[in-house]
């Protein structure tokens, strides 16, 4: 039964709510987990204290991190990513045919959808791709590379852009910088457990031969469980952040047929998309690659995809997901008609 883009809004909402309360959830788990290890290693020279410093220490650490991370993100901007990744601002005096329509594209998805004009970039790739960056619709930004320009008919481009202003209205942008701000918390938790195991001149040694009970060092320990503790929370925090990313597309996919009213723009740029065999992104935009779309062919690619795979996007767009526009919800605005070029 085919639902409206509003219940597929809705859904794709509630998945991404379910895997966040996930993320919160293993993260006080992996604290508590590193409490209890201390308490049962170390137990001795710890002390047992009633304040839980090892769980607060492993929290503060790893929200430090990730707060130090977003205030980046958040100072950055979408303009900042754009340029990293090799984009050139198109000034809206240009007088390339083509640019002339991409910005006209994007001023009447904006009109539609009540967002600001986001600044546009272009990306000298050939191959077929686009993103938005940014923390809020404030200093978002939209990059598309040349292909994207050149191999896409208007409603296709239009598809394509109505998507990443999907990912600017609803805030994706804002939760994929949280999350993996996350991720990059248990990492450093990971890196220091590491370095501090290596400084420490020796592995952990228990002294219960020596009659001392559980003694063990507890610098050591402590290094054992940020470093077992912090890799196995990057690990799955990775795979959440990755399925939290492919509920963001299905929900911009969903919104792109929100503001065209076109389900075939969108659905014929990804078939495009999926025929297409280059693959030339610049190299400098290997940090911000989760934005953009990128093929996985393999098991362990698939997992951490940022992306669904092709064909069960177009699936979803023409099986009629998003297609019923029967539910009394209050519409955007249509777009103003194509006649720029």
């Amino acid at each position: 039964m085919a639902m409206n883009f509003w219940e597929a809004q809705r859904s794709a909402k509630t998945r991404t709510t379910i895997y966040l309360f996930i993320f919160g959830a293993l993260t006080i788990l992996a604290a508590a987990l590193a409490e209890y290890t201390m308490r049962a290693f170390a137990s001795e020279n710890y002390g047992n204290p009633e304040i839980p410093f090892v769980a607060l220490g492993f929290l503060a650490l790893v929200f430090g991190v990730a707060g130090f991370n977003y205030v980046n993100y958040l100072q950055s901007g979408g303009p900042y990513v754009a340029e990293s990744v090799g984009g050139r601002l198109i000034q809206r005096d240009t007088r390339n045919l083509k640019e002339r329509q991409l910005l006209n594209i994007v001023e009447e998805i904006a009109i539609a959808t009540s967002l600001p004009v986001p600044p546009v970039y272009l990306i000298n790739a050939k191959e077929i791709n686009a993103f938005a960056a940014g923390t809020s619709p404030s200093n978002a930004a939209i990059a598309v590379t040349v292909g994207t320009l050149n191999l896409l008919n208007r409603d296709e481009l239009q598809g394509v852009l109505a998507h990443e202003f999907g990912h600017i209205y609803h805030g994706d942008m804002k939760i994929g910088m949280r999350v993996a701000a996350m991720v990059m918390g248990f990492f450093i938790a990971s890196y220091i457990g590491l370095r501090l195991l290596g400084n420490s001149g020796y592995g952990y040694r228990s002294r219960r031969d020596e009659g001392e009970g559980k003694g063990g060092n507890p610098v050591v320990v402590i290094a054992l469980i940020f470093l077992a503790i912090g890799a196995v929370m990057w690990f799955f925090g990775s795979i959440l952040q990755a399925m939290v990313s492919r509920q963001r597309e299905f929900l911009a996919d969903a919104s792109s047929v929100q503001f065209t009213r076109n389900p075939e723009g969108i659905a014929s740029a990804l078939k495009k998309i999926d025929k297409s065999q280059v693959s030339d992104m610049p190299r400098d935009g290997k940090p911000f690659a989760h934005l953009y779309f990128n093929e996985h062919p393999s098991f362990w690619s698939r997992i951490f995809a940022t992306h669904p795979p092709i064909e069960e996007r177009i699936t979803a767009i023409e099986g009629g997901e998003y297609t019923d526009f029967s539910k009394n919800e209050p519409p955007l605005p249509p777009l103003p008609p194509n006649n720029d070029l």
